[in-house]
């Protein structure tokens, strides 16, 4: 889904819906770490990932959790 709101209409700007953005971030957690989006929260979850803010994989993957994972608790 994209939304255009007037202006310039050459933005690569593109909003996700939550079904779009739960299938990116499970992709990306692929791509990066070779496990599920599920293990990665689990494990984020547990601190696993606690000392990992220096990871430029870590910090693309937590800032693209999906809204609708993090509204859930998963944060």
């Amino acid at each position: 889904m994209s939304a255009d709101f007037g202006g310039n209409s050459e933005s690569k700007v593109k909003f996700l819906n939550d079904e779009e953005a739960v299938e990116l971030f499970e992709t990306q957690v692929r791509n990066l770490l070779g496990i599920s989006a599920k293990e990665f929260l689990a494990l984020r979850a547990t601190g696993q990932y606690k000392n990992s803010c220096e990871d430029s994989r870590m910090l693309k993957l937590l800032m693209m959790v999906p809204r609708s994972l993090a509204d859930r608790g998963v944060k």
